[in-house]
């Protein structure tokens, strides 16, 4: 085991081949500090998530997904916020689902990311379902919760549900959101 100033290095660097958007060294140099039994921090875990936005590569998530366990990180809803995204942007449902599943409290992010996961990949009746879920849980709509569920009713050409979740987004004050406007008229349209 390396010492503090050993320790401090590791996570340095790896905070640096992160940002220059090294992702496969920034994964590799993370895998051997696990390996020498180098705790991770979670901020650390984060930025290895934020390097993997945009790359679509789920070998990679995965990997990270790996790290995270193995750091037992994986409870934590703003990591797996990032996951359940990065998932979904792979095209891995699948996998989403997993990750939401350890969530102990779920964040309204979370919610959201499980919601849009589903609705974007296809499995509207899901993305309703997990809807329905969080509301009977007390939990507190946000303005992504709401275009991620209009894009379920969407998708499942639920106009019935469309205009529940209307009169919702009417009642939460978000109605002149343009974002919400838009996706409002796109459900009434495919509706």
């Amino acid at each position: 085991m390396a010492g503090f100033g050993g320790i401090l290095r590791h996570v340095t660097d790896l905070s640096k081949l992160c940002e220059n958007g090294q992702v496969d060294e920034a994964i590799h140099a993370a895998e051997k500090m696990v390996q020498r039994g180098i705790f991770i921090p979670g901020n650390i875990i984060h930025c290895l998530l934020r390097s993997c936005t945009g790359k679509k590569d789920l070998a990679a998530v995965k990997r990270v997904q790996s790290l995270v366990v193995h750091s037992g990180l994986d409870s934590i809803s703003f990591l797996a916020d990032h996951l359940i995204r990065l998932f979904a942007s792979c095209g891995s449902l699948y996998e989403a689902n997993r990750v939401f599943s350890k969530v102990a409290k779920p964040s309204v992010y979370t919610w959201s990311a499980i919601i849009s996961a589903n609705a974007k990949l296809g499995q509207g009746e899901r993305a309703l379902e997990l809807y329905h879920r969080m509301q009977q849980l007390y939990m507190k709509s946000s303005k992504y919760v709401y275009i991620a569920v209009l894009k379920a009713c969407t998708k499942t050409v639920d106009l019935t549900q469309g205009r529940l979740i209307h009169g919702q987004i009417v009642e939460s004050g978000l109605i002149s959101d343009l974002v919400i406007g838009s996706t409002l008229v796109d459900m009434y349209a495919k509706c």
